[in-house]
């Protein structure tokens, strides 16, 4: 769902600094490094082949790596729960295969050396003393603000490994997210498609007024319904601040207007003081919410919180599907006694491409040949828990300007995977029985909305 990843990042970046290239006009051309490595798995007794390797964080025993999060922020975020997903991946390909392990790999451990905090705004600081002091083969980074980027990407034989909530990955071969670049300033059929499906008529957008960043946001959802007008936006307000506890005015206009549906450009700190106001008032509305895939959150305020949409980055857990990559998270998660959230998974599936791209390089693998080998990746969906990342095109900005995406380097697919807040738990929505996305063909500008295919991107589900 296009516009809701664009809420992502806008909503989530709540300070001055907004995201770097959200006006950017045209896409970000990059380089796509040659070839290097292999274009498929080592696989069998490759896997334990234990050849002498050069490179940072690598011993004859070891692969370390480093880790960065926003642990301490303004936003409440989890982001620190990133390293626990990383954390168990590692401890699956570590164990014994007796244990349901992969027994290490290239005969080596994979191990976090050092996790840092870069305290929300010190991520350019943070970063820059990671690479200078770690020495660590690969980087893994989850904050709001990227504003070490730059000298990530000056760093070029550093992979770098994100939850992509941030723009700046656009046009570096060697930062991976864990999906593919934002398509920030690009109209999408996401949000329409989900009113029309809940049938709603009217809505609701709330923007902060504090960041640019944020009000393109909110602009970006009115457009949408512009453009597909499947409902009509009969409330806009992209000037609330940042620091306000009162939205008392906003929830009595929208009441009003008679607003079905709010979505909103706002953290969901604010999301959740919105949903208490609208209770108040008894504003029977519902919210489209950002990064709220946090069941203890929802069930602390479910009463504040019921209908709400959310849809993270990847397959809801409560969804009816089997996907093995999904049990097998959660069995490792089980043994750690780790909480599966949208942040420990977020790590998880970072934490599996890392790994697919050492497989890829083979037993003499350095930073480059996992860097190259996974630029030759086209299909990646780290065992279908996400929608599938081309990495041939998908490091370069999509957007083409005036609302459109450039198809060069446009996902193919636009797909949202739905749960719903219902008595504060998650239910599945909006898709078919063993196919968890809902999702409409992306990348070539549609005029009118198009129409919905159900899908499953786990290469069991062929």
């Amino acid at each position: 769902m296009r516009a809701r990843l664009i809420a992502v990042c806008l909503a989530t970046v709540v300070v001055a600094v907004g995201c770097s290239n959200a006006s950017s006009s045209k896409p970000s051309e990059g380089t796509t490094p040659p070839g290097g490595g292999n274009v498929t798995e080592v696989t069998g007794a490759d896997l334990q082949k234990n050849v002498s390797v050069s490179a940072p964080g690598v011993t004859d025993k070891e692969i370390g790596v480093a880790v960065i999060t926003a642990k301490t922020n303004i936003l409440g975020g989890h982001y620190a729960e990133y390293a626990d997903g990383i954390q168990d991946y590692f401890d699956y390909v570590n164990a014994p295969v007796s244990e349901g392990g992969l027994g290490g790999l290239y005969g080596r451990q994979l191990k976090i050396k050092a996790n840092h905090d870069d305290h929300f705004s010190d991520n350019e600081k943070t970063v820059k003393a990671s690479l200078a002091q770690d020495k660590a083969f690969a980087t893994f980074i989850a904050t709001p603000l990227f504003l070490g980027a730059p000298d990530i990407a000056l760093a070029k034989h550093q992979p770098t490994f994100i939850w992509n909530i941030n723009p700046e990955m656009a046009g570096h071969d060697n930062i991976f997210g864990t999906i593919g670049a934002i398509c920030n300033g690009c109209v999408g059929p996401g949000i329409p498609n989900l009113a029309k499906t809940a049938g709603f008529t009217k809505i609701g957008v709330l923007a902060y007024g504090d960041t640019a960043s944020s009000e393109q946001c909110g602009q970006l959802y009115k457009k949408s319904f512009d453009k597909y007008p499947v409902a009509k936006v009969v409330y806009f307000d992209d000037s609330i601040s940042f620091f306000t506890n009162d939205l008392s005015g906003q929830v009595s206009d929208m009441k009003k207007a008679g607003v079905q549906l709010v979505v909103t450009c706002i953290d969901t700190n604010k999301a959740l003081l919105l949903g208490k106001e609208m209770a108040r008032q008894g504003l029977k509305a519902v919210q489209n919410l950002p990064n709220a895939y946090d069941q203890q959150f929802v069930k602390e305020n479910a009463q504040y919180l019921e209908g709400s949409y959310v849809a993270p980055q990847f397959v809801p857990f409560e969804k009816d599907v089997k996907i093995p990559e999904m049990e097998l998270y959660q069995k490792w998660a089980a043994k750690s006694g780790k909480t599966v959230r949208e942040l420990t998974t977020e790590g998880w599936i970072a934490a599996n491409m890392f790994v697919h791209g050492l497989k890829l390089a083979g037993p003499n693998f350095t930073q480059d040949k996992v860097i190259n080998s996974l630029n030759q990746d086209t299909n990646f969906t780290a065992g279908g828990l996400i929608k599938p990342i081309d990495w041939t095109k998908q490091h370069h900005d999509p957007s083409a300007g005036n609302g459109l995406s450039n198809p060069k380097y446009d996902s193919p697919w636009d797909c949202s995977s739905v749960v719903q807040i219902k008595s504060g738990k998650f239910v599945p929505v909006f898709d078919e029985p063993g196919k968890p996305w809902v999702c409409q063909d992306g990348g070539f500008n549609p005029a009118t909305l198009p129409p919905v295919k159900y899908m499953n991107f786990a290469p069991e589900a062929g």
